[in-house]
């Protein structure tokens, strides 16, 4: 997805030559898709592996 979001970086910066990659980034990490939400599974899973684990990590 960086990648995909590089072009529109590139055409944000041909109207202000002035931007920086990584700032702008950040800023619309979530239209771009860079940071994947957590699935219901994934949370039930770590939730069933701290319940298992919880004494050992205590």
């Amino acid at each position: 997805m960086v990648f995909r979001s590089l072009y529109f970086f590139h055409r944000a910066l041909l109207l202000n030559p002035e931007l920086k990659l990584i700032p702008w980034l950040v800023e619309h990490y979530r239209s771009m898709g860079l940071v994947k939400a957590v699935r219901q599974r994934h949370r039930r899973t770590a939730a069933w592996s701290l319940d298992i684990w919880a004494d050992a990590l205590t």
